[in-house]
């Protein structure tokens, strides 16, 4: 009876310790998307909030606790800041797509994080064909900046057109349409921008011809998640002296 109790406990004991580890890869990697640690903004600290999708998230980046693009912004800015992640992989800008961002309790806590810097970018996932409609895109999007906009400390805003796609094993994986993005997101996000009188960064001209930045052609490595920080971050000084 012994032996029993002891080899059942020693199986269970196993199976934690595997599950930690597998768990570990996976933190390290951006792979656990319903996981979100964010930090405690001190007094006086500029309260930046990252929304967007799998890119934002970190999805695929290595070491994701520390690379992924938000985490690499405040190292960037350093003290003075406190930058959150609030990326979610899969979601979509439109109310009409099958993971709209806009219905994620992540949401609710970006606003309620009160931040003074929004930057958002989404249009990857509602470039699938399941997803896409213009007009949706535009509208639903619209609303999404704005209902940050219209918050009590009226936070200034940046949107992000999404870089491109490439194939990885001779296809675009994830349902993600290539032509979507380059002839409709991109352009259409940036009429969004011109419309609501914001600035905008143009990820995919940055990235257009860097496909070796990408872990499976839809995702930025670590290098390529600290090129959209910087840039970012000059983007930043330029606003923070208005």
């Amino acid at each position: 009876m012994k032996k029993k109790i002891i080899l059942t406990a020693g199986i269970v004991v196993a199976v934690i310790a595997i599950g930690c580890v597998v768990c570990a890869v996976l933190y390290s990697n951006g792979l656990l998307g319903f996981y979100h640690p964010q930090q405690q903004a001190k007094e006086g600290q500029v309260k930046i909030a990252c929304v967007g999708d799998s890119i934002t998230y970190g999805y695929g980046v290595k070491q994701w606790q520390q690379n992924n693009y938000p985490a690499q912004l405040q190292d960037m800015l350093g003290e003075g800041f406190c930058v959150n992640n609030f990326g979610y992989s899969g979601r979509t800008a439109q109310t009409t797509g099958d993971r709209p961002y806009g219905a994620e309790k992540l949401y609710e806590q970006s606003k309620e994080f009160a931040p003074d810097i929004v930057i958002f970018m989404l249009g990857s996932n509602d470039s699938k064909a399941f997803n896409w409609n213009k007009d949706n895109f535009m509208k639903d999007y619209k609303a999404l900046v704005e209902s940050y906009q219209n918050l009590p400390n009226h936070p200034k805003v940046i949107v992000m057109a999404p870089p491109p796609v490439f194939e990885a094993g001779g296809k675009v994986k994830y349902h993600i349409e290539k032509d979507t993005i380059a002839k409709e997101i991109v352009p259409l996000t940036k009429k969004l921008a011109k419309e609501i009188g914001v600035p905008c960064i143009d990820l995919y001209t940055i990235f257009e011809e860097k496909p070796q930045l990408f872990s499976d052609g839809c995702h930025p490595t670590a290098a390529g998640a600290k090129i959209i920080a910087d840039t970012v971050r000059t983007q930043l000084s330029k606003e923070l002296i208005k």
